[in-house]
């Protein structure tokens, strides 16, 4: 009657359409769980839920999927290998790379614009416009507290019984100075103190290729940056190495904004005048640089400069650059050639030119760890198509102790087939409480035992472990090291791990040539309700078995004894209910036991150390 039930229920599990949940039911359930039942659930209900097959699916998806990402490797590595080796091989340059500096106008403006109170240092230029503000002290002072003189349009200011001063070209400091000195021989015993009151306004022409050429109304305390920032920056044809200041047909000032960018250098002293021009000169060559460096981007360069100079603009070189490996493409004559650059030591000899399109290869390295029983744990730098024994090498070889067969590989392509996996069967479990639930076949079904193993799932981390076995030198020396793979080699324990239903959890000796039930009854022998006839086995390498003590009634003889390997893990589950998916529970243990050898294995090496 029983396998009845158990028949009927998964036919309904496959069958059911959505219908509504037992609020009561829902209630018992823990919140993520509850929270993800009922989207599940509303997902069935519009059509939307991805439809999972079964365990047996699961099980042969993650093989699939392990095997497509392996293959995926291997051409990878090859590909690394072939771009390696061949330095004529086409750079793809196709990629966006910007202008460097193109967007610097953007944020200048509402950065460094000058404000319009009057707060200039002492080597500001006085010019027509500018008001000063002079206070007298002494015996003889005829001014009451302040009085603001404007410079008029012969340069000067008019004081009572001193007349003109003409201070309109000197710095703040040099005309206050100029002031005391006329005010202490007119007015002996008398101090004069000068500021600056207001501060003119001036009107700038920019011009050339600038992006909005114009009249522009500043400030006199603002320079060329601020002048071509008004005007909305550099056009897209226009050179940020070389804006000049031109004053009576006279360039007084260059603006280089790579000095500014790269060199950290603002070194602009000249204060914009009434009259002046701000020009911008058409674009200079444009070199573009990629690969192995740290800062790819299209380049403006002046005439006759060095390939070192486009070099140190994009921040040096990697440490994983190909010194050896640099391509320099060159448009001469119509046609597109390599200009031969066979080393570093060549930056400082070649000219770059307008157009050039610079590549430096990277060395495919990618960053590897090793730890537990070898001479010499740590991370390891591994080049393309480098396998798992070179890095054991790179270690020195294993220790006396070594326990090849318990070895622990990590992995990340690994752990995304574990994520899916892990979705899929969390996604099959849902189902299933979903379908037992509404239907409730056989009146009270204790769905308590799926709901806990639904929410290990859920809490269960992936942990990317590949099954390896270092014991065979044809495995590892075929697979091919990844970025962020790690490696663990334990030492030899003599210990089998007991877990779950039974009398005392824990360690037990290791006793060759002895089965489950021994390591079982040396733990104190089974529990009350446990499942004695599916036994889960994680063997050292990873390896996951389920054990039947039982023989089933399709075998003819009785079932081999599974062998047991030192540090294997013997986990006896508690006993579903019969109406129960047990195929998703058998999943689901297998899938929360590996995850458990990890942390023991883990847990072991600390404890040996």
């Amino acid at each position: 009657m029983k396998i009845i039930k158990l028949v009927l229920l998964m036919l309904v599990t496959v069958f059911i359409g959505a219908q509504e949940l037992d609020e009561e039911f829902l209630e018992s359930l823990p919140d993520d769980v509850r929270k993800d039942i009922k989207e599940r659930n509303q997902q069935k209900v519009d059509g939307t839920a991805e439809t999972y097959r079964p365990y047996i699916y699961s099980s042969k998806l993650a093989k699939v999927e392990t095997f497509l990402k392996l293959k995926d490797r291997l051409e990878s590595d090859l590909l690394e290998l072939e771009r390696r080796i061949s330095s004529d091989e086409p750079i793809d340059m196709s990629q966006d790379l910007k202008l460097y500096g193109s967007d610097f106008f953007n944020t200048f403006q509402t950065s460094f614009m000058p404000i319009n109170e009057p707060n200039p240092d002492s080597g500001y230029m006085l010019d027509v416009g500018d008001v000063l503000e002079i206070q007298l002290v002494g015996p003889n002072a005829y001014l009451d507290d302040t009085e603001d003189f404007l410079i008029n349009s012969d340069g000067s200011i008019s004081m009572p019984d001193i007349g003109k001063v003409v201070v309109a070209g000197l710095s703040l400091n040099d005309a206050s100075l100029l002031i005391k000195s006329r005010v202490n021989a007119a007015l002996i015993g008398n101090e004069a103190f000068i500021s600056l009151a207001e501060i003119r306004d001036v009107n700038i022409l920019v011009t050339g290729n600038a992006e909005n050429p114009g009249i522009y109304t500043l400030t006199g305390n603002s320079n060329i940056l601020h002048a071509l920032s008004s005007a909305g920056g550099v056009s897209e044809f226009g050179s940020l190495r070389e804006i000049n200041l031109i004053r009576d047909n006279i360039i007084i000032e260059t603006l280089d904004v790579y000095d500014l960018l790269i060199e950290g250098q603002y070194n602009l002293k000249k204060r914009l005048r009434s009259g002046d021009v701000v020009f911008v000169e058409p674009r200079k060559n444009i070199i573009t640089i990629d690969g192995a460096v740290n800062r790819p981007a299209k380049y403006e360069a002046l005439d006759d400069q060095k390939l070192i100079s486009i070099i140190e603009y994009a921040n040096g070189i990697t440490r994983n650059a190909d010194r050896e490996n640099i391509s320099l493409e060159r448009l001469l004559e119509g046609s597109l050639d390599t200009i031969p650059v066979p080393n570093d030591s060549y930056f400082e000899a070649i000219s770059v030119k307008d157009g050039d399109l610079i590549y430096i290869r990277e060395y495919p390295y990618r960053q590897a760890k090793i730890s537990g029983a070898v001479l010499k744990p740590g991370t390891y730098t591994m080049a393309a198509g480098e396998t798992i024994n070179d890095l054991i090498k790179r270690a020195g070889g294993y220790t006396e102790n070594a326990y090849k067969f318990g070895a622990v590989y990590l992995n990340e392509d690994a752990k995304a087939v574990n994520e899916l996996s892990k979705e899929i069967l969390y996604q099959e479990f849902l189902d299933n409480i979903i379908a037992v639930s509404q239907q409730n076949i056989g009146g009270n079904i204790d769905l308590s035992p799926i709901v806990k193993l639904t929410e290990e799932i859920k809490n269960t981390e992936a942990n990317g472990r590949v099954v390896i076995n270092l014991l065979n030198d044809l495995t590892i020396d075929l697979y091919s090291v990844k970025e962020g793979d790690e490696l663990f080699v334990p030492e030899r324990n003599n210990v089998v791990y007991v877990y779950g239903e039974i009398s005392s959890e824990g360690a037990v000796m290791f006793s060759e040539n002895q089965g489950v039930d021994y390591f079982v009854d040396k733990s104190g022998g089974f529990k009350k309700f446990a499942d004695n006839e599916s036994i889960y086995i994680l063997h050292p390498n990873g390896e996951s078995q389920l054990y039947r003590s039982k023989r089933s009634i399709f075998e003819r003889s009785p079932k081999s004894e599974m062998k047991i390997y030192p540090g294997s893990i013997i986990f006896v589950p508690r006993a579903l209910d019969d109406s129960a998916p047990r195929r998703l529970a058998t999943q689901a243990y297998v899938s929360i036991l590996g995850n458990l050898g990890i942390a023991l294995a883990s847990l072991s090496a600390i404890n040996d150390d």
